[in-house]
């Protein structure tokens, strides 16, 4: 006997929900037709899939090796599909994107906006999450594109440059540096940061450049939501860095103050990311070409 799909994709969500009753209930299957695949795979290779610790699954060494092999048999199977649709009907078709939440808030939904005008019945249903969220659903092949920051730290993601930013260092206007406009890096030690969640392309920048001049820092709020920051930071619990494009409007309207560092500057570039392994779609190559052409900050 071989190895069939249903075995495999029954394996599969065993792995991904950590549970046979689970997987149960997500395939609307009864738990002991999935015990007995998972029984007959492991019998036909004479191998051992899943060790029982207590009341949880945990695979073993074969168990990771044929979850691996699953996943990268669901891309081909993937892509095969998404071929197929390509050469029949180049008028229709679907992008699955994520996006880190500065590009996701503030530049992501426009753009989607502007490329639907001339692609009606294209669907492009989006998620926003930090940045290592996304690099590991493209990893698992949950989304097809990402939007992050730099930098990436995996050898499986492909990674294309889409637009430069820069994060502002950012009080409220009733903080003692609103009339300095300019402050020195030691007066960065001394001060309350509130910052977005490790994890996040925002706080791996501030770390990297804070930790590149030699600035001691001290983080007072983590939170995992931009407007959040900016709330706090209007109630002058603190400072903090963020990208420019999300605070226009507290800008102009001076609820928050732009502070310059003497010779320090928080750069970072938005890229576009895609599995190594993944098919490129016509209409994947051309989303890529119109975020690049319309790049705005």
């Amino acid at each position: 006997m071989n190895m069939n799909f249903r075995e495999l994709n029954i394996f599969l969500s065993v792995c991904e929900l950590g549970s046979m009753s689970e997987a149960a209930r997500h395939l609307y299957m009864t738990q002991p037709a999935i015990s007995q695949a998972i029984s007959e795979l492991e019998e036909e290779y004479n191998v051992k899939l899943f060790d029982r610790i207590g009341k949880k699954l945990v695979l073993t060494h074969p168990g990771e090796i044929l979850r691996d092999y699953g996943k990268k048999i669901n891309l081909l199977l993937n892509e095969a599909e998404n071929t197929l649709r390509d050469i029949s009907d180049m008028k229709m078709g679907k992008l699955k994107l994520g996006a880190s939440r500065t590009v996701g808030t503030y530049l992501l939904p426009q753009l989607i906006g502007e490329f639907l005008k001339t692609h009606k019945n294209i669907e492009l249903p989006f998620c926003i999450d930090n940045t290592s969220e996304i690099v590991k659903m493209i990893i698992d092949n949950e989304i097809d594109l990402g939007i992050v920051e730099g930098p990436i730290h995996s050898d499986n993601i492909e990674v294309k440059y889409f637009l430069n930013d820069e994060l502002y260092l950012i009080c409220s206007r009733d903080h003692n540096w609103a009339k300095k406009k300019i402050i020195n890096k030691d007066d960065l030690c001394l001060e309350n940061i509130i910052i977005r969640e490790v994890g996040s392309g925002t706080r791996e920048v501030f770390e990297n450049t804070m930790k590149a001049h030699n600035i001691e820092f001290n983080i007072k709020l983590e939170l995992n939501s931009t407007e959040a920051i900016k709330k706090a930071v209007e109630a002058n619990l603190g400072v903090s860095v963020i990208s420019k494009l999300a605070i226009k409007e507290e800008l102009k309207s001076s609820r928050l103050v732009k502070v310059e560092i003497d010779g320090v500057k928080f750069l970072r570039q938005f890229i576009i990311i895609y599995h190594k392994d993944k098919y490129l779609s016509e209409l994947c190559k051309k989303f890529i070409d119109f975020l690049c052409s319309n790049a705005k900050t």
